[in-house]
């Protein structure tokens, strides 16, 4: 573990755009990608720092919600990673696992990743947030039967889904990892619905370094666009900025329901 990371209590790691402070956390610091030993990302959106903060349970809360407020459960250390590299920048699987090990050894009970995806399901719209369940891992061969890795089942999922809302409402669904880093044509996008309802190009190995740790790890996946159809990287940060305020929102909902569901510690030390 890096000194530079504190003893923390959950994280998050953000995708593309997506490097929001939860509502009511305070962020206190912030550290480097570099100066841990991180692998950084060159894309635009990813700002590969973390940000260390605290949320209390006293500070939150919607009006006439007491699922935030109230709980007398003190402050809660976070570790926002905002940003992630990727496969297909050249960093190896290993490589992309070190922050998800670090996290760990910092004491992290709890882990959030995020990432700005396209809809394979025609039934899902920009805006959509997808919990997901599974990862299905066509960065590895054999790409005609890619491995599939267990995320959160339909009933561990539900809770999740109950803490995002009502800020941002979400569905079950199945992420297909693909190695990038084009978009997928219409033709691709059609061969990939039958893996699952959201595309991305992250995740895989995150998941492979929880499990390994047997880091309890949840995948929220904001829909940017419709897998196939024609745009550019600056089509999916503004879309992620769309989502900014109500993914701010979601997130404390669910620091709120992890620390609630631990008993008001997050399973601190």
């Amino acid at each position: 573990m890096s000194a530079l990371l504190p003893r923390s209590d959950l994280a998050i790691v953000s995708g593309s755009g997506l490097a929001v402070v939860p509502v009511d956390a305070e962020v206190v610091g912030e550290v480097d990608y570099r100066d841990l030993g991180w692998p950084a990302s060159g894309v635009a959106g990813h700002h590969n720092r973390v940000l260390l903060a605290r949320w209390s349970a006293s500070r939150g809360g919607r009006p006439g919600d007491g699922r935030r407020s109230g709980s007398g459960a003190g402050e809660v250390r976070l570790l926002l990673a905002c940003g992630r590299a990727h496969l297909y920048e050249g960093w190896s699987a290993e490589e992309l696992a070190r922050p998800v090990d670090d996290l760990a050894e910092a004491g992290v009970r709890r882990l959030l990743l995020t990432n700005a995806v396209g809809a394979l399901d025609p039934t899902l719209t920009p805006g959509a947030a997808i919990v997901v369940t599974a990862v299905v891992d066509l960065q590895a061969e054999p790409r005609d039967r890619p491995p599939v890795l267990e995320v959160t089942g339909a009933a561990d999922a539900a809770p999740v889904v109950r803490a995002l809302a009502p800020d941002l409402p979400a569905s079950l669904g199945r992420y297909v990892a693909v190695p990038g880093p084009h978009y997928e044509t219409p033709t691709e996008a059609a061969w990939l619905r039958n893996f699952g309802e959201v595309v991305g190009m992250s995740a895989a190995a995150e998941v492979r370094a929880a499990r390994r740790r047997d880091l309890p790890v949840s995948v929220l996946s904001l829909v940017a666009n419709a897998a196939g159809a024609p745009l550019d990287h600056g089509d999916v940060l503004a879309a992620a900025t769309r989502l900014e305020d109500r993914l701010a929102h979601g997130l404390a909902g669910l620091v709120a329901a992890w620390v609630a569901d631990s008993g008001g510690s997050a399973g601190r030390e």
